[in-house]
């Protein structure tokens, strides 16, 4: 069945749903806290933008129980294929949480850019070099990093204006049967995403919450670039949360918002 979005410039960002028939397993979300998320595709697993600690008020971060069994790689954090970081914002990722998961997952690798890389090793000298994939593509290209069963493109785009900007920001496009995309912080100008074109399409596109209630960047960014066939928004303050929802049913925008951690959703 196909459920074409109602808003006429979003158009493009038609929902479609299979229902009844043969085809690749659903893409499953589930949400870890505030920009992270642990993505399943194809019974693969990675994590992204996880796990935290502290954060940044007024982000959501892990309850004590969900951060015991990240860092402890214990379900549904076990036998997870890679830790994907787009920055080393605190909201984004802790160094030490990072290194607590690689020690209790012998099997799992962290990719991310090498200003992340550099702070997860600092932070774990004994862990060996061939945990890492430091990987920075050049300002607007991306780099495939191979997984058994997933190819991660890592893209590199900006991070969104900001007081402590990183020098390096990037994004992911998770391929296997299907696609799943994270934009972390990026710069919501739809020339920072010029990188995609060539690149699969998305299936499902997991964004910050602002890029879906701006209608701007809904339409000019999200319905003409990213062109996903799935929306999902976080990074949600629990204070925005009911604006935020609203803004969507206002507009008819069919999209998923992320507000309490350790939801499931599956596209």
């Amino acid at each position: 069945m196909v459920f074409p979005a109602i808003a006429g410039t979003l158009l493009a960002l038609a929902c479609v749903v299979a229902q009844g028939r043969a085809g690749p397993a659903p893409i499953e979300v589930r949400y870890v806290a505030n920009a992270g998320v642990l993505l399943t595709i194809d019974g693969r697993k990675v994590l992204i933008d996880g796990p935290i600690r502290d954060g940044i008020p007024p982000y959501t971060t892990p309850s004590a129980d969900e951060r015991a069994r990240l860092e402890a790689a214990r379900p549904p954090y076990d036998g997870i294929a890679a830790i994907l970081i787009t920055h080393w914002h605190e909201d984004h990722f802790s160094p030490d949480a990072a290194a607590a998961h690689l020690r209790s997952s012998p099997g799992t690798v962290l990719i991310s850019s090498r200003e992340v890389v550099d702070r997860v090793r600092e932070a774990a000298p004994d862990l060996p070099a061939a945990r890492f994939r430091p990987t920075t593509p050049a300002p607007g290209s991306s780099t495939i990093v191979e997984l058994e069963g997933l190819r991660v493109h890592v893209l590199r785009i900006r991070h969104n204006p900001a007081r402590r900007l990183p020098a390096e920001h990037v994004g992911f496009l998770v391929q296997g049967t299907r696609t799943a995309l994270h934009i972390g912080d990026a710069d919501p100008g739809a020339d920072n995403f010029s990188v995609l074109a060539g690149l699969p399409a998305v299936d499902v596109a997991v964004v910050p919450f602002w890029f879906l209630t701006d209608a701007g960047t809904a339409t000019a960014t999200v319905a003409r670039v990213i062109r996903p066939r799935h929306m999902v928004g976080l990074h949600l303050p629990a204070g925005d949360a009911e604006k935020a929802a609203r803004t969507l049913q206002e507009r008819s925008l069919t999209a998923t918002l992320l507000r309490v951690p350790g939801g499931i959703v599956a596209f």
